[in-house]
């Protein structure tokens, strides 16, 4: 990875395969975050119908996206510095980082606002989402906290550490670009610091504060944006065959998931026991959940479908628009995950059919959402004048668009 020094060249073209992974991978957090909200406010008779990437390993969907965030900001504001410098760069990402802010805001606002409806109004979600915090006789407190990113309800977590690296990658990419390993290197300490700060806590600024600690994910974050400058998946498809990664990966895969099911079934085995398998954090990002990962992603960019027909069927545009507009569908996502779990925690209906249906509408909502911000990011108002200004004659354009056929 530090061997390879990028250059000033042309941007090769966008992997369609990194939209469609991302896209798939919105969908799932979408789901895992409805099954874990869900079962925090149903207790033990809580039966998880979807099968997500978290099911069969050690890693989910939430490392996919902080992963290629990291990649695609390597690939997008490396080209920035190179070709308008260090300010430019840093000002395209206070920009986005600014954009970002904005945004993550008016998704709280959104679900508050929801949430305090008649329809949609429920104690146990509020409670179980750490959003009572915003709406008690200390809410203005709690606000305060949020702005100032200090606190985070469920799910608000991940923009939150986005806002902040952001604005460090400049920095990172002017050191990479002198030493790769040193920016691993650094990145690698600190989230190894974490790992022994949550067996011994020695220092409690290493220590979370919600369900996804910043000073550990950030290392997934550095890979991806280390990965993007370098093009990782690239030099690995020079260096070795794609029936190879996708064996090897897709073998320890399958042996992650066999000792998975031997760990959760709390059998006995023969001269081992009862198998308690060290290694996962997901707060913290543990060992086991980074590894697991990190295969994961090889595995996955290696299988994804880049044929014409394939990104041609609806499936696969389907989801890849929803992976080019992630920002906007994961917000979205968010707002669906806690309006449906609000309607079935009113109705106490977390059954299995139950929770496939909300879980429908999430993956159709959010499919149906992204079209639609492409529509608007497109900017349509910007074309040509549909209809001509009153009390001017009509050019020969406008009065061709808006004839009608006879």
């Amino acid at each position: 990875m530090g061997v390879e020094q990028p250059r000033a060249t042309a941007s090769p073209p966008r992997d369609p395969a990194i939209d469609f992974v991302r896209g798939a991978g919105i969908l799932m957090i979408g789901l895992d975050h409805l099954e874990f909200l869900c079962q925090k406010l149903a207790g033990d008779e809580f039966i998880n119908p979807f099968l997500t990437w978290i099911r069969i390993g050690w890693s989910g969907a939430a490392e996919f996206f902080v992963f290629f965030s990291g990649y695609l900001a390597g690939i997008v504001y490396l080209k920035t510095l190179q070709t308008h410098g260090v300010g430019m760069a840093w000002a395209r990402a206070a920009q986005r980082s600014w954009y970002i802010y904005v945004v993550n805001l008016l998704t709280l606002c959104a679900v508050l606002l929801l949430l305090r409806t008649p329809l949609l109004a429920s104690a146990a979600v509020n409670e179980a989402s750490r959003l009572s915090v915003l709406m008690g006789p200390e809410a203005a407190e709690g606000i305060a906290a949020f702005l100032g990113l200090r606190f985070e309800p469920l799910y608000f977590e991940i923009l939150s550490l986005y806002i902040v690296l952001l604005l460090l990658v400049p920095v990172v990419i002017l050191l990479a670009r002198r030493s790769a390993w040193l920016v691993v290197a650094i990145s690698f300490v600190l989230w190894l610091a974490v790992q022994v700060n949550a067996r011994h806590e020695f220092a409690p600024l290493l220590s979370g504060t919600g369900d996804l600690n910043p000073l550990g994910w950030q290392f997934v974050f550095v890979l991806g944006l280390l990965g993007g400058m370098h093009g990782i998946f690239r030099q690995l498809r020079a260096r070795f065959s794609r029936e190879l990664l996708v064996i090897v990966s897709g073998s320890l895969l399958l042996l992650a998931l066999v000792v998975k099911a031997l760990d959760r079934s709390g059998w006995s085995l023969p001269f081992v026991g009862q198998l308690d398998v060290p290694g996962y954090d997901k707060p913290n990002l543990g060992v086991l959940q980074l590894l697991h990962f990190l295969i994961s992603v090889v595995f996955v960019m290696e299988i994804v479908p880049r044929s014409a027909a394939a990104q041609a069927s609806l499936v696969m545009r389907a989801v890849s628009n929803v992976g080019r507009r992630s920002l906007e569908c994961f917000c979205m996502s968010t707002i669906l995950v806690y309006v449906m779990s609000a309607i079935l925690s009113r109705s106490q209906a977390f059954d299995p059919l139950s929770m496939l249906a909300a879980g429908v509408v999430i993956v159709v909502g959010l499919c149906l959402f992204a079209p639609i911000m492409d529509w608007i990011n497109a900017k349509p108002w910007r074309g040509p004048r549909r209809f001509p200004r009153e009390g001017k004659p009509r050019s020969d354009v406008d009065a061709a668009m808006v004839r009608r056929p006879v």
